[in-house]
């Protein structure tokens, strides 16, 4: 069966928020329709804001589960703005 990967690049809500935090918190909610790859990159980008590079898997089938993802990670409380940087399927 074939699989998806979307990769967000999610910025913490404010400055100087804990970005492990923010990555734990969407590590603990995850549907499990999805795979958060365990490795996630994490960078400083500007006046205190980090930004948190995630992967995430799914099966390819369902074409509605990228928007499940997103309004998932829109949800979040801990999340500031993400953006979709790399999709594949595999």
């Amino acid at each position: 069966m074939a699989k998806m990967v979307f990769q967000y690049d999610i910025k913490t809500p404010q400055p100087n928020a804990d970005v492990d935090a923010m990555v734990e918190a969407i590590r603990k909610g995850l549907s499990e329709e999805f795979q958060m790859m365990e490795k996630v990159d994490i960078s400083n980008l500007y006046f205190g804001i980090k930004s948190a590079r995630v992967q995430f898997m799914c099966d390819a089938a369902d074409g509605t589960l990228q928007d499940k993802l997103e309004n998932y990670l829109n949800g979040l409380e801990e999340t500031g703005e993400m953006e979709l940087s790399f999709t594949s399927r595999l």
